[in-house]
């Protein structure tokens, strides 16, 4: 795990130096307001996703028993079938780590406000979800090159608060 923090470290040199530029302390209240945004964001999006989510496979599910009432054996309409069931079950799956990213979100939010020890690390995990929930909706073919951006952010998050001195300096209690 060191050699991988280490090689980090040379890798992203230039951008840890302009970060480290900023005061800990505003760039901690600047994470804080990102995180409450992204958190209340988490939520409406996970709730739409698993509810578009559900009722795409409800309607996958309706379509595939008209076809086979019907006695259609079209091989196109069985893909098309199979297809929106893939998504459905992405679309929910997405949903749902959205919905826990969001609490870890906005609980970390809460904790950098307050200078909290533990806001940290839990601003790390929460930052580690949510870039593991926004890769699921990359990979559901959702988000493009933005859903890229938002992934390498939150993976540059995780690493910059779990490695930087300054941030665990203003963050100890």
């Amino acid at each position: 795990m060191n050699d991988l923090l280490k090689s980090l470290d040379n890798l992203l040199k230039p951008v840890n130096e302009a970060m480290r530029n900023l005061p800990a302390g505003q760039l901690v209240r600047y994470v804080a307001v990102y995180m409450l945004i992204a958190g209340i964001f988490s939520i409406c999006g996970g709730i739409g996703l698993i509810t578009a989510g559900a009722l795409s496979g409800f309607g996958g599910a309706l379509g595939a028993a008209a076809l086979n009432e019907a006695g259609a054996n079209s091989a196109e309409a069985a893909q098309a079938m199979s297809s929106l069931a893939a998504v459905s079950g992405l679309a929910v799956i997405w949903g749902i780590l959205s919905i826990i990213a969001a609490p870890l979100l906005l609980i970390a939010a809460v904790g950098l406000f307050q200078r909290k020890s533990w806001a940290r690390m839990a601003a790390v995990v929460a930052f580690l979800v949510n870039a593991g929930s926004s890769l699921i909706g990359l990979l559901s073919g959702n988000g493009g090159i933005l859903g890229i951006v938002w992934i390498l952010i939150g993976l540059y998050l995780a690493y910059y608060f779990y490695t930087d001195a300054g941030i665990k300096q203003e963050l100890s209690a």
